[in-house]
């Protein structure tokens, strides 16, 4: 029996209601963003109208790693308050055998079951299915009448209210990752040059990792200013909270989850592990002109305007190397999923795919912060993975992505844009 309703509230925002399993497999996909191949998914259900944050995702572990795998994840949603989980297994390992009669990753189900009711988090179902598809059969692990067709995912109530949103669901996180791919090579090549040049004709050009170059001498020290100093000491309570996680995941030693939306976690000494304050190459006469660059594409940007030419991008992205218009520009992010941080993400992304490296680091991590704090953590992790191919030891990618590892909450990551001077969006 499938019942599907929705309900626009006062804020204008619709919620879907689902109480049929085969549904909420479905819903899956559109949960994620992108349809995933073989997983372990976790769907914490807070709160009294019991909605779903956040949706872990991990691949499926091989047999000798399901104990370890088991109680990371469990850890990871405990972070949420809630009232119940549903645990949803696709497919499976290639190397796994279930026994006769038994479904695939029979024992990780009771493992997961088993954890979360000893921390009194009941699990409300537990399934199985080979694939997320319309047509599909599903089958619970503990209840032997519970199972069902899925229904045509891309058909449901929930995958309608999604697209009249404007939000994708991508086919794969392969096809989702190809939207960070550069969009034409030879205009990459060609804006490379124009950096170089405009590096020989004395423009800075700072590293956000290291020692200045020829070209990078620091002007005189400027004390008041608010930078990424600032920004990495407001975590200075985080590591020691999170649990340890090898892989740059959050669960655990044997694989990597994402989230949907980062679980719960806390601040713990990053600042000192960072190395401190990074360097200003620039005095406030060259921030102004960074800062005004910025602007006036933002102000485009919310007018719906992205056709950047070469100098647009080279000239942005001299800018975000200006590390304290770079940090500025974390304000952009909030609020959340509104309109301008919505227009200002979408800036992020398309300097992401039109600046040549190491430049399109800093459009990069603003990407990812913008989507981290929307609760988009999948867009996250390959916005600072982006980051990072482009400028390996990018500190502030580096301590995004620990932060996203560890499941901090999206929430607390406002500190962050919350020590900046002040918003740069049109008003």
């Amino acid at each position: 029996m499938t019942s599907t309703t929705t309900n626009t509230g006062t804020d204008g925002r619709i919620t879907v209601r689902i109480s049929d399993p085969g549904e909420l497999i479905a819903a899956v996909p559109h949960l994620l963003t992108y349809r995933p191949g073989p997983s372990v998914v976790l769907l914490n259900h807070g709160g009294r109208e019991r909605m779903i944050t956040p949706v872990i995702r991990a691949d499926l572990p091989d047999e000798a790693c399901e104990p370890d795998m088991a109680g990371d994840l469990v850890r990871a949603v405990l972070r949420h308050p809630g009232a119940g989980v549903t645990v949803v297994i696709i497919g499976r390992h290639p190397g796994h055998r279930a026994p006769p009669g038994r479904l695939p990753h029979h024992g990780l189900a009771r493992r997961l079951t088993s954890t979360f009711g000893n921390a009194g988090r009941p699990v409300d179902h537990a399934l199985w299915v080979p694939e997320i598809r319309g047509g599909a059969r599903w089958r619970c692990y503990h209840e032997r009448c519970l199972r069902g067709v899925l229904p045509d995912d891309r058909e449901t109530v929930l995958a309608a209210t999604m697209a009249t949103s404007g939000q994708v669901t991508y086919g794969s996180r392969e096809e989702m990752a190809r939207l960070l791919d550069p969009d034409d090579p030879a205009a990459i090549t060609r804006r490379q040059h124009m950096l170089d040049e405009a590096i020989d004709n004395g423009l800075t050009r700072p590293s956000p990792t290291g020692p200045a170059s020829k070209a990078q001498q620091p002007t005189a020290a400027n004390p008041n200013k608010a930078t990424h100093g600032a920004a990495l000491g407001a975590f200075t309570e985080a590591k020691s909270a999170a649990p340890t996680a090898k892989g740059g995941a959050a669960p655990g030693r044997c694989g990597e989850a994402e989230s949907a939306e980062p679980a719960a976690g806390g601040p713990a000494g990053w600042h000192a592990a960072m190395g401190g304050a990074e360097p200003d190459w620039f005095g406030e006469a060259q921030s102004a002109e960074h800062l005004a660059v910025v602007r006036v594409a933002l102000a485009r940007a919310v007018a719906g305007d992205f056709d950047l030419s070469d100098d647009d991008v080279v000239s942005l992205a001299m800018a975000l190397s200006d590390l304290t218009v770079r940090d500025r520009c974390l304000t952009t992010a909030d609020p959340p999923g509104e309109p301008p941080s919505t227009a200002a993400e979408r800036l992020w992304l398309e300097l992401v795919r039109r600046t040549p490296m190491p430049e399109r680091a800093e459009p990069a991590v603003l990407l990812g912060y913008s989507a981290y704090r929307r609760g988009d953590g999948v867009l996250a992790a390959l916005a600072f993975d982006n980051a990072l191919a482009a400028h390996p030891g990018h500190r502030l990618a580096e301590l995004l992505r620990i932060c996203l590892s560890h499941q901090l909450p999206p929430d607390t990551l406002r500190r962050l844009s919350d020590c900046q001077e002040g918003g740069l969006m049109p008003s």
